[in-house]
């Protein structure tokens, strides 16, 4: 449910099943009203399809199958990226650590030749 909080996700799925479910029901009523027995079951029953139709309508929803396919997806690139962060996580690290490295050599080098010249200036001085 967490890919619904972003935008463009979010309006490009709803566009997207919105019109799947414009023409589904476009579909289904031209169906209907050309079905030979659309009577022969009880005699309210087009109306009663008109509301189970402006009932699916006014709650907007994608079919079950569509939205565990979408859920799939979405697990699958939340593994995805969770395993690219973890191992962009440990290539900074160990970049941190090969740099700290190098730099506590740099600075222990830097520190030994300060002392070597402090002892030659005192050898020096005596």
């Amino acid at each position: 449910m967490s890919l619904f909080n972003d935008f463009l996700f979010r309006k490009s799925f709803f566009d997207f099943f919105q019109e799947m479910q414009r023409e589904g029901v476009e579909t289904a009523r031209r169906f209907w009203q050309s079905y030979p027995y659309k009577n022969a079951f009880f005699p309210s029953s087009l109306d009663m399809y008109e509301k189970m139709i402006d009932f699916y309508i006014s709650l907007g929803l994608a079919p079950k199958a569509k939205y565990d396919e979408v859920c799939e997806a979405h697990e699958k690139l939340h593994r995805e990226n969770t395993f690219l962060r973890e191992t962009i996580k440990e290539l900074q690290l160990k970049m941190f650590a090969e740099g700290g490295e190098k730099v506590r050599e740099s600075w222990k080098s830097i520190i030994d030749k300060q002392i070597e010249m402090n002892k030659e200036i005192a050898k020096n001085c005596f």
